[in-house]
């Protein structure tokens, strides 16, 4: 006893030091059980939710569900129907590392599918609803509300055979409540946009990833358009033959605007009696020839856009090839991209603002020109480390 009191007893020592851990154990194994109660339990799990027509804001009775279970190399299906209220329930389904899940229905012979949904044990339950009819078909919701075309010497590792580089830039908005969606030539599609005759190098870029060309001559966007506006771009290289440059084609969509920009390196004109007169301006250092369409246009009506070589250009250009190298047209587009991120206008308006040039080039104009909008000096501010972070 007396060595025990003391700490000197070998089995007192290691009783009294050894007591926390033990303590530590059992503190641990009361906070795991619980753990391993609720692994037990959430082994499977669930998919629920609600079938609805978004357009006539109903649920959808007696609707056939379908579920596709992906675990590893291999799929299972499940099918139920929805109740009055339009819900369904898959209920006792697998949990693992390896599983994932389709969820699918079919009305109006459109199909509606939610995919890669993934159950854990920490989210066994998930309510995953569907909203059929949810888009609008009405072309006449899809109103282009600019259309602005600028034609630049070709990329500076293109050939000189005569080619130019033209960018199109699109303010597009759907009027609707609903994201627009049809079918076009067969496939379905968020937009389809003319494309003129002869173009190569198509290259996409804002607001229209995933979109391709088709055999009709057409870029087509594929994902349904939303509701509201938004600015899309796309570039393409054409060829000027002896008579000029042409890029007509039917419009697909009503235009409230339509700009042709044309690079003083370019020596073309427009032809057609649809453009008005044109305004020289600057952009970024660049010097365009800024030619407006002068009423809107409606959808299905073909779009003169036949530019014819200029004797007056050519001789100011001293015989340049139309190959002139030396302007990346690419410099264009991140000048467009850091607008947008520069304060959220819409890129239109890049090409919208524009400033005078020099007295002396104003004072040989015609003085019933267009006059150029206001300054873009803080369009100008931009330098080559702003238009490396916009790449």
């Amino acid at each position: 006893m007396e060595g025990w009191k003391d700490g000197e007893d070998t089995g007192g020592a290691l009783h009294s030091t050894s007591l926390p851990f033990y303590v530590s154990s059992i503190l641990l194994l009361l906070i795991l059980i619980p753990f391993s109660v609720v692994y037990a339990q959430n082994n499977t799990g669930k998919i629920a939710g609600q079938v609805i027509d978004k357009r006539k804001n109903q649920p959808l009775a007696q609707q056939k569900v379908i579920l596709q279970i992906h675990r590893g190399e291999t799929e299972q299906k499940r099918e139920t129907v929805t109740d009055t209220s339009g819900q369904y329930l898959f209920d006792k389904l697998p949990i693992a590392l390896d599983t994932y899940y389709t969820v699918s229905t079919t009305y109006e012979g459109q199909e509606y599918v939610e995919d890669d949904i993934v159950l854990s044990t920490w989210v066994p339950e998930l309510k995953v609803s569907i909203e059929a009819n949810a888009f609008t078909t009405d072309e006449s919701k899809v109103k282009i509300r600019q259309h602005t075309l600028v034609i630049n010497p070709p990329p500076v590792d293109h050939p000189p055979d005569g080619a130019v580089s033209v960018m199109e830039i699109i303010q597009v908005e759907n009027t609707s409540d609903f994201a627009f969606r049809t079918v076009h030539n067969g496939q379905l599609a968020g937009l389809f946009l003319n494309l003129p005759d002869g173009y190569e190098e198509l290259q996409v870029a804002a607001g229209l990833d995933g979109a391709i060309p088709n055999a009709e001559q057409q870029l087509v966007f594929g994902p349904p358009l939303a509701s509201g506006a938004q600015n899309l771009a796309f570039s393409y290289v054409m060829h000027v033959s002896e008579s000029g440059l042409d890029l007509s084609r039917p419009l697909t969509f009503d235009t409230d605007q339509l700009y042709v920009y044309v690079s003083e390196r370019i020596p073309l004109v427009p032809q057609s009696p649809t453009f008005g007169a044109g305004s020289r301006g600057l952009i970024h250092n660049f010097v365009y020839t800024i030619y407006p369409v002068v009423e809107a246009l409606l959808a299905e009506q073909e779009l003169d856009l036949r530019l014819k070589r200029d004797a007056s250009v050519l001789s100011q250009a001293q015989g340049e090839s139309i190959a002139i190298s030396g302007v990346n047209p690419r410099i264009l587009a991140l000048i467009i991209v850091a607008a947008v991120c520069a304060g959220g206008f819409f890129v239109a308006a890049v090409f919208k603002i524009v400033s005078a040039v020099s007295k002396s080039d104003e004072s040989s104009e015609d003085a019933t020109m267009p006059k150029a909008a206001p300054d873009a000096s803080w369009l100008r501010k931009l330098d080559a480390a702003d238009l490396e972070n916009a790449r």
